[in-house]
């Protein structure tokens, strides 16, 4: 028996022999894998990342697909995947996300989505997910907007105007009803809807973002279109002092207008593109932005953690050199943030709703992903008594008018009222100091906010929130209430501080003892601060311990590492990273996610292979497989007149029965106890191999010979 030291991500062998015995035996067990570090241990595979589906709804045939560095887009045009022939039809980005589109049913999509997340070459696969505005109906005109002064808007208006510098604020939505008499002259901006059924103007993609209403062809003359992005246009930047209907957030910022939700909503595809003009990223066939965006407000999402694709498009948009900021609604479904896409990515300012007393509105998401609040409305009771439901005005279109009736002003609540508050809250800051970045900007509108009570951000009493409810805590609803005044003070002379970024933004651990998740830390050093940040963690649960590398933090990062190093309750739970440094105190949550324990797997249908190792190569003739019909999660194996010479010794359970070794599949083999793989020759007794869950891509290669893959070998012998 002898050992060769291999990369513990492969399984390798160089093999020679003489004088072996004719034929002999090798048996041993196979058995589940129970952690710790012993002889035959399992193989350690790398983890990838999989974007899961939810219950967001997506485009059946289309996928978002983004290969690793080296793969030329313009050599692969076509691809067969799952059955399925996919037509490259976008470039989303410079660096290999596509858009690709099939004939091709939801579940075969998801079925191609998975097959692409196995490939080597692919760095992520997801479906082309449709998102949705974030609003509730209408149910009557309000004509006060109380939500103003609810966060000293008129008090900042007295300090910063936003008429002079102006700000391009980009607002990601439904487009614009540009004869709105009270909606200010837009830059010049797009409509990227490519279906144009979802569309509803008679066409796809062109220079026009005016929007057409989100009703579908057919629909009877009552039904009302939403004008989303009108009425979210409005409360960033509606023309201010002009005698005429509302104001906005800004008085000056210059609007640009990107028409991505048609009826139905939106897809990624089209959203990304969208997000990469607004801030002057190329976007394939689409002429260059003259005008990106500083600020971006984004009203809109669906359910799931941060996608890849969309983490991956912020990071780019957020390196653009004006340093866009950008804003995005928390959710309406009363539900932790961290559950919503785009709210739960990294880089972005992610924004909860209140309602006139100050308490978070019933709807509206909460958790440690929630920056800060901001008013949304509640269009269910008037507790101001003002004689109108306390809800968010903005401009709007009726269309069961004409002329010039039809231009309105309509009441909405929601998060998406709630963002455009905050938009046009950064565009006021920006316009304050120009060259205002987004850890500056989150530093100021967290630090100056009004924190909610465990009361406040509970909601209650309210008839509208059930007694089954959570108790949250003040912490579930950010750093608070926006304070316009305190904010834009503060932008005209930021002073050295910091701010803490992490990503991913949540986590999710097995409760299985041993298990772990990373998260990068980000400390961004404001306006020259140099001093050492120390840093703690609490609220983890029994059971899971968390440890900072470095935890007094001289540069600009550090990695939480969460183990689960007792039996940790399933559930969910809110964290709480502390930092102290240079007299200045700052905090940021995190949602932890302790998933339920699987049930005990059972080897059976697990096919042991001895791999006989010819030179560089396996020889299929020579080496055999068998198949664990036994139940249990420990049984025994046997290979009897085996012909003499070296083996590997491999064991897998092919649980999707693709004739793959792909993520969730066990995999084992005979191993040292640093994971080496050891070459047996018959006969060979107690040959024991654990298996464990395949948790990424698997490349099953000799050593030195890049080509050669064992795949092809287990696979022959698999099927025999």
């Amino acid at each position: 028996m002898r050992i060769y030291r291999v990369g513990t991500l492969l399984l390798l062998g160089i093999l020679a022999s003489c004088g072996e015995p004719a034929t002999g035996s090798i048996s041993g067990q196979v058995s589940f894998s129970t952690g710790g570090s012993q002889a035959g241990s399992a193989i350690q595979v790398s983890q990838r990342p999989f974007a899961q589906t939810s219950e967001t709804d997506f485009v059946p045939g289309e996928v978002i697909v983004k290969f690793r560095a080296g793969v030329s887009l313009q050599a692969v045009h076509r691809l067969q995947i799952a059955g399925v022939e996919l037509q490259r039809v976008e470039n989303l980005d410079t660096q290999g996300m596509a858009l690709w589109r099939g004939a091709a049913s939801k579940p075969q999509t998801l079925e191609v989505v998975r097959a692409l997340s196995r490939r080597a070459d692919v760095l992520y696969a997801q479906p082309n997910y449709i998102r949705q505005a974030f609003k509730t109906p209408n149910d009557s005109f309000y004509n006060l907007q109380w939500h103003y002064p609810a966060i000293n808007l008129p008090a900042a208006w007295d300090i910063e105007d936003g008429v002079d510098p102006t700000v391009v604020v980009a607002v990601i939505d439904s487009g614009i009803v540009k004869a709105h008499p009270d909606i200010p002259q837009p830059v010049q901006g797009y409509d990227f809807i490519s279906n144009p059924q979802i569309a509803n103007d008679g066409g796809g993609r062109d220079n026009d973002p005016e929007d057409t209403g989100n009703v579908a062809p057919g629909a009877p003359p009552e039904a009302l279109s939403g004008y989303h992005g009108t009425h979210v246009a409005g409360t960033v930047a509606a023309a201010t002092n002009n005698s005429l209907g509302v104001g906005g957030v800004s008085w000056g910022a210059r609007l640009l207008h990107l028409r991505a939700l048609g009826v139905g909503g939106g897809s990624d595809a089209d959203i990304i593109a969208a997000l990469r003009w607004a801030v002057g990223l190329p976007v394939s066939g689409v002429p260059a932005n003259a005008s990106p965006a500083a600020v971006v407000n984004m009203s809109l999402g669906g359910r799931g953690s941060c996608a890849p694709a969309w983490q991956d498009t912020i990071t780019q948009a957020s390196n653009q050199p004006q340093r866009p900021i950008i804003v995005v609604a928390a959710g309406n479904s009363a539900e932790d943030a961290s559950d919503f896409t785009p709210a739960s990515c990294s880089g972005i300012i992610t924004v909860g709703a209140t309602e006139t007393r100050g308490f978070r509105s019933y709807y509206s998401n909460y958790g440690t992903r929630i920056d800060v609040m901001a008013p949304g409305g509640d269009i269910t009771i008037d507790r101001n008594n003002d004689t109108y439901v306390d809800g968010v005005l903005s401009p709007l279109k009726d269309d069961t008018k004409t002329g010039a009736a039809q231009f309105n002003y309509v009441f909405y609540q929601g998060t998406s009222m709630a963002s455009p508050h905050v938009a046009g809250l950064v565009a006021l800051m920006k316009a304050r100091r120009t060259d205002l970045t987004f850890p500056e900007a989150l530093d100021i509108l967290k630090s100056t906010a009004v924190p909610l009570s465990a009361t406040n951000c509970t909601g209650r009493p309210s008839d509208r929130i059930p007694p089954s409810f959570p108790t949250l805590a003040g912490s579930d609803c950010g750093a608070g209430l926006v304070n316009a005044q305190a904010a834009v003070t503060v932008a005209g002379s930021v002073t050295p501080s910091y701010t803490l970024v992490l990503n991913p933004t949540s986590a999710t651990l097995s409760p299985a003892p041993g298990s772990s998740v990373e998260i990068t830390v980000n400390l961004v050093r404001i306006a020259g601060f140099t001093s050492p940040v120390s840093l703690t963690l609490s609220g983890t649960p029994a059971g899971v311990s968390g440890q900072f590398t470095p935890s007094s933090v001289t540069g600009n990062t550090s990695t939480l590492r969460l183990e689960a190093s007792g039996s940790p309750a399933p559930g969910n739970y809110s964290l709480t990273l502390s930092a102290s440094g240079g007299g200045i105190n700052r905090s940021v949550g995190l949602a932890l996610t302790v998933g339920t324990a699987a049930p005990p797997p059972t080897v059976q249908g697990t096919a042991v292979f001895a791999l006989y190792v010819a030179g560089n190569d396996i020889d299929i003739n020579k080496s055999a497989v068998v198949n664990i019909s036994q139940t249990g999660q420990t049984a025994p194996y046997l290979f009897n007149n085996l012909p003499g010479g070296d083996y590997i010794v491999i064991a897998w359970k092919d649980v999707d029965n693709d004739q793959d070794v792909t993520p969730g599949d066990y995999l084992g083999g005979y191993t040292n106890t640093d994971g080496d793989l050891l070459l047996v020759r018959p006969t060979a007794n107690n040959i024991n191999v654990p298996l464990s869950v395949v948790q990424g891509t698997q490349k099953l290669k000799l050593p030195g010979r890049e080509g050669v893959s064992l795949l092809p070998s287990l696979r022959q012998l698999y099927r025999r």
